[in-house]
């Protein structure tokens, strides 16, 4: 059996040779909350889902896929095992999805509605092992729609009971829940944070730092570093750490609950400010004073204006470049020197996160930088080159989408099936008139005619099917054909003279993201060529660099 997890994908090759091989797609779902209280491990989901596509349908290993999702918020219409279940169920890869229960397709009534349409409108059933759920029936849809419903009315009034409680809690002067606090230790007898002696005394070490030695929140950190003293972590001493330290209010004696606030929309949480009116306010212990801290603001702020403030030189693919080591945006903000002039780099930005590790200086991801330059030069002059003559560059993406084999396969199981369904009914044809003449009764005419009825059902619905892969397929190629002049029409537009601005709008039409890898590669990652792991090679592009690689572009759809 095939299981792919989360954002992994079946090449391209291997999903249309699996085209009428594999017969169920089983989907397991988990968040951690589903997991606490219910019981809904990732492995008890596939197990009961498995036994249920073996004993019921006869399935084989073989015939199955396996996609799951780990922690993928019931109410998020944009899951990756998801999309990719409806995507190969669109290419007809499965003509049942299975899945323990409807909360773990989703927790949104309209969701729910909306994903059971479309499945069913592919001519594949949704086969649930702790619900039972029949399309043509309408009380069966009545109660899945219940069900939904009620799924999601549970959800919601969870999430008002415990944001009632917790306010209700914080305005009592009590701690709904308190978030790990350096310098405090939580009581859990008394539930209130007492002063960690420890930590204070190193707290009050980095304001005599600040304060009275003039060091900078680097240099403090480096110092704590050199000195062994763990910081929060317990790793590492960053100086965004320090800064954000020295900045809280929470050390002036007075902590705010509910400074901030989760909201969810389409199933992805956001952290987000809240109003200072709505904050709830309670005392802990202080550790220095308000005047403290308004000299803290104040030297922090001053250490800031002392710094050399950089120009920045624009750059083409600015908001799309990203580390092809570690996957942080990379930005254009590096200068180098040499005897032929200035040259700016893109740079990962955890690279320049600035941290301290036994005194030794620590960064998040290492190795070389990209000349802007050379990398713009070099990338502008490719996709020009990509919009001249489209066709040719994604020539392999559309064998993928238009393979003669297979719909050459799905035209010949078109016509046996037609073929099949004439002689049934040619064969029912008979029995009626036999019935006519007197020579069967009512009950023999029944007898004979009823298993023609359920071979004829199942033909149509097997007819359904390849009829909607059929259609499927014609509409991504005249889709893509439409891209296709869509990018042509922008051939002519490139050749004139444009402005960084101009040319950066352009590529954000077309292009997602941008990855410079060590190797002085790039792999670009298009924007509408679907969710399918399509790898089109590029006509290589390449430039010397001062360590004398070169540079080739690759790119990739999705």
């Amino acid at each position: 059996m095939i299981v792919l997890k989360g954002e992994e994908r079946l090449s391209s090759e291997n999903a249309i040779g699996l085209i009428g091989k594999i017969q169920g797609i089983i989907y397991a779902r988990v968040s951690t909350t589903d997991q606490a209280n219910k019981g809904h491990s990732i492995e008890s989901q596939i197990e009961r889902c498995k036994q249920r596509a073996l004993q019921k349908f006869n399935y084989t290993d073989n015939q199955l896929i396996t996609l799951i999702e780990p922690g993928g918020m019931g109410d998020d219409p944009n899951r990756p095992a998801l999309n990719y279940a409806l995507h190969l169920l669109e290419k007809g890869l499965g003509k049942k999805i299975i899945i323990l229960h409807p909360d773990r397709l989703t927790r949104d009534n309209t969701l729910q509605g909306v994903i059971s349409r479309k499945i069913w409108s592919m001519g594949v059933d949704i086969e649930f092992v702790e619900f039972e759920v029949d399309p043509t029936n309408p009380e069966s849809m009545l109660m899945y729609n219940i069900q939904g419903s009620i799924a999601q009315y549970n959800k919601a009034k969870i999430h008002a009971n415990s944001k009632r409680g917790r306010i209700t809690k914080a305005r009592k002067g009590e701690f709904p829940s308190f978030k790990r606090l350096y310098g405090y230790t939580f009581n859990k007898e008394t539930d209130l944070p007492e002063i960690n002696e420890e930590e204070r005394e190193i707290l009050l070490e980095m304001k005599s730092m600040l304060l009275e030695k003039g060091l900078s929140c680097t240099q403090i950190a480096k110092t704590l570093s050199e000195k062994g003293i763990k910081s929060p972590d317990k790793e590492i001493w960053y100086q965004t750490t320090v800064s954000r330290i020295l900045k809280n209010e929470d050390y002036t004696g007075n902590f705010y609950y509910g400074k901030s606030k989760v909201v969810q929309k389409n199933g992805k949480k956001k952290q987000v400010p809240t109003k200072r009116e709505d904050w709830i306010l309670i005392k802990i212990p202080a550790i220095w004073t308000n005047e403290d801290r308004e000299e803290i603001l104040k030297k922090i702020k001053s250490n800031s204006k002392d710094k050399n403030g950089r120009t920045t030189r624009d750059y083409l693919l600015k908001g799309k470049a990203v580390c092809g080591r570690c996957g942080g945006a990379a930005g254009s903000g590096t200068t180098s020197t040499t005897k032929s002039g200035v040259y700016k780099y893109y740079a990962c930005r955890n690279k320049n996160v600035r941290g301290y590790k036994g005194g030794v200086k620590y960064t998040n991801c290492k190795g070389k930088n990209w000349r802007v330059d050379i990398v713009d030069d070099v990338f502008w002059k490719w996709f020009k080159r990509i919009l001249s003559n489209p066709q040719k560059h994604f020539e392999k993406a559309f064998e993928n989408m238009g393979n003669d084999d297979v719909l050459q396969t799905l035209e010949k199981k078109k016509s046996k099936l037609n073929s099949q369904i004439e002689d049934l009914k040619k064969e029912e044809s008979n029995y009626i008139l036999l019935f006519g003449k007197g020579k069967i009764n009512e009950e023999q005419f029944d007898a004979f005619c009823e298993p023609i009825e359920k071979k004829l059902e199942y033909i149509n619905f097997e007819l359904s099917s390849i009829e909607r892969q059929l259609n499927n397929s014609k509409i991504n190629i005249d889709e893509s054909k439409n891209q296709l002049d869509y990018l042509k029409k922008f051939s002519e537009l490139i050749e004139k003279k444009m402005t960084m601005e101009e040319k950066r709008r352009i590529i954000d039409v077309f292009i997602d993201r941008v990855c410079i890898n060590e190797d002085d590669t790039m792999n670009v990652h298009w924007k509408g060529f679907g969710e399918s792991d399509v790898a089109i090679d590029s006509d290589k592009s390449s430039y010397n660099n001062r360590q004398g690689n070169t540079i080739n572009i690759q790119t990739y759809g999705g």
